[in-house]
């Protein structure tokens, strides 16, 4: 689990920290930029290439635009920031840290989407595309594609692809997204519509198609998070407002574009070992943090391990990291 960004209560450091499953240990795996001159660190200095001098990006509010390439062992931030503080200015360029070289590329910079507060990602493994959609706030206005591959002759790293308009206009801010792992469907967690949609990833100029749900569907809530378990061969959604609980949503028969689109997606509650444990009321008595309580976005991630799904989720710098076997 990777941790970055910021841009609050006067801290802007590009530094890196991450959990590691098996030690169960944290690090401080890049030091980034944490301080500096007037004019080249702090609230209010503008950056035009949305990069500190030590070549780390300027960290924006990442919201849900963060992801993990495993192939090319990135973690990728969708969007940069010129500036923070209180008057912070987001821009369409993206950012990547290889975990192995432990450096940071940059991508282009897209002249016309904009990509600020509220937005949601998701890998597309199979495309080698990392999706993008933005919120509504100041003007939000793309759905897009960022692939991450190819270096370019100005020294950035990969390219965009066609910009395709807002597919939620109004109600764009704070959903959640995933991709299954065969790459054939984007499901959308809408919140202020209370329904799941689908966006298709061969042909991402098509509307959103709105998906058949059972009864037993949950209420979405913002700030959620939208995942997918391989090993139980579905969706995964949590939020915050639902403490322990944990949601598998699963697809209908078959795998075709026409077929997922076409049939009854099914929630179901996935148990947990200790079913009165409640994470999000633990980290609020132990964190000294000021709470966020309902905000999850990418703090949220399923792991698999060959048939086994772990749930795992970062509250605060300063509580337990919580993890659930999902059976």
């Amino acid at each position: 689990m990777i941790v970055f960004g910021g841009g609050h209560n006067n801290y802007f450091g590009s530094d890196i920290h991450a959990f590691n499953l098996a030690s169960r240990e944290w690090a401080r795996i890049a030091d980034g930029y944490v301080t500096g001159t007037p004019d080249e660190y702090g609230s209010g200095t503008v950056y035009p290439d949305s990069t500190y001098p030590d070549g780390s990006p300027v960290p924006p509010h990442t919201y849900d635009y963060v992801q993990y390439d495993p192939v090319g062992n990135d973690f990728l931030l969708f969007k940069g920031a010129l500036a923070l503080g209180p008057e912070p200015q987001a821009v369409a360029i993206s950012h990547m840290f290889n975990l192995g070289t432990m450096s940071w590329r940059r991508g282009p910079k897209h002249d016309a989407a904009i990509l600020n507060s509220g937005g949601w990602t998701t890998w597309d493994a199979s495309r080698r595309i990392l999706w993008g959609h933005s919120g509504d706030d100041a003007g939000g206005n793309a759905f897009i594609g960022f692939q991450p591959d190819g270096t370019n002759n100005d020294g950035t790293f990969g390219k965009w692809g066609e910009l395709q308009p807002n597919k939620l206009p109004g109600f764009a801010n704070h959903n959640a997204m995933q991709i299954d792992c065969r790459g054939n469907i984007i499901v959308v967690a809408a919140h202020q519509k209370n329904a799941l949609f689908a966006l298709d990833p061969a042909m991402p100029e098509i509307p959103l198609k709105r998906l058949t749900e059972d009864r037993t569907k949950l209420s979405l809530s913002p700030y959620a998070a939208l995942e997918y378990a391989p090993g139980h061969d579905c969706f995964v959604y949590y939020s915050a407002n639902h403490g322990g609980d944990i949601y598998a949503i699963q697809p209908p028969s078959g795998s075709a574009w026409l077929e997922l689109v076409s049939g009854t997606w099914r929630w179901s509650r996935l148990s947990a070992i200790e079913p009165d444990f409640d994470p999000i009321e633990d980290a609020a008595v132990v964190t000294a943090c000021n709470i966020n309580r309902t905000n999850t976005f990418g703090r949220f991630r399923v792991a698999n391990f060959g048939n086994i799904d772990l749930a795992i989720l970062i509250r605060h710098v300063d509580t337990p990291v919580y993890a659930m076997k999902l059976i």
